[in-house]
């Protein structure tokens, strides 16, 4: 099953869930993932939740969406849901996990941060993932009382190995992962391999492709439509387990890697060094290359990579 996040929609302005639905059908896309719940009805109103459901059901859709972020020491990011809960971030939390079983979602992807965050001197790294995972244990019997699971995205700020060690502390039956190969690039990681370290928890699959370049004394990503760039999507998709669902996300960011500062290399001890060399090949065979495709425009990628994906299903 193959569908598309609402945000990556060609009429992505529209915010009538319905109209989303409708667009990604005549796709031929066979699911639309919202970013949050909130996405769906601001207020996670039963009425328009249950009207939601009922559009996905007449057009054939299933309907999945997202938490939005988790992460104790940023909830600035979360004052919505916060709201829910009258400035108590978990029951806020706990009210979008009940919404979201009511209407048969029983996962929901999220993020832990921004790339910012992983630098930033003031809240070390390690302790903001520590704290997620305090919260997420703390969160885990409301999960299980409604039957939902949290699936950590592989954002742009961190890596496999840590979402590997933040599913097993929290625990598999209630932490999953929603793989998003052209972030693992960001953070110098073999799409592939990287796969391979958390394959048994993925649940979610993103669909994109990206190209890795030297730029501004480092390297940077840039995008391009599905099975175009360096991220061999066939292989991924034989590692992940069969009922992972896959959605077309158009990204936009491309994201620099200043990887010969000494100091931005030590904030990753994981990382292997047969994985920083094949990323830095990459971006000696792609400069050579034209730069095919307008960064500035997402959505010129969104053809391509629907014939790609129509390819690899034949």
């Amino acid at each position: 099953m193959t569908g598309i996040l609402q945000s990556s929609l060609p009429a992505t302005s529209s915010a009538d869930p319905a109209q989303a639905l409708a667009e990604a059908a005549s796709l031929g896309l066979g699911a639309c993932l919202f970013p949050t719940m909130l996405h769906l009805s601001a207020t996670l109103d039963g009425g328009a939740l249950a009207a939601a459901r009922a559009a996905a059901d007449d057009l054939g859709l299933s309907l999945a969406a997202g938490a939005g972020w988790i992460n104790p020491f940023h909830l600035e990011r979360c004052r919505p849901v916060c709201a829910l809960g009258d400035g108590d971030f978990l029951a806020g939390l706990r009210q979008v996990v009940a919404a979201a079983a009511a209407i048969g979602i029983s996962e929901l992807f999220f993020m832990v941060g921004l790339i910012d965050d992983r630098f930033d001197r003031s809240i070390p790294w390690a302790g903001q993932l520590e704290a997620t995972a305090s919260l997420l244990r703390r969160f885990a019997p409301v999960l299980r009382d409604h039957g939902v699971r949290l699936l950590v995205k592989t954002h742009e700020e961190i890596t496999s190995f840590e979402i590997a060690r933040l599913v097993v502390e929290v625990g598999p039956d209630m932490l999953g992962v929603a793989l998003d190969p052209v972030n693992l690039l960001v953070r110098i990681e073999d799409p592939v391999e990287a796969t391979k370290r958390i394959a048994p928890y993925v649940r979610q699959v993103f669909l994109d492709d990206a190209v890795v370049r030297f730029a501004e004394g480092g390297l940077r990503r840039f995008l391009h439509p599905l099975g175009q760039g360096d991220v061999d999507c066939p292989a991924i998709l034989a590692l992940v387990p069969k009922g992972a669902a896959g959605f077309v996300e158009l990204h936009r960011g491309q994201f620099a890697m200043p990887i010969f500062d000494p100091t931005w290399r030590q904030g990753q001890p994981d990382m292997p060094l047969r994985e920083f060399a094949a990323i830095v090949g990459l971006a000696a065979r792609a400069s050579s290359r034209e730069m095919a495709w307008d960064q500035a425009v997402p959505l010129s990628r969104l053809q391509p990579t629907l014939d790609a994906l129509r390819s690899l299903a034949s």
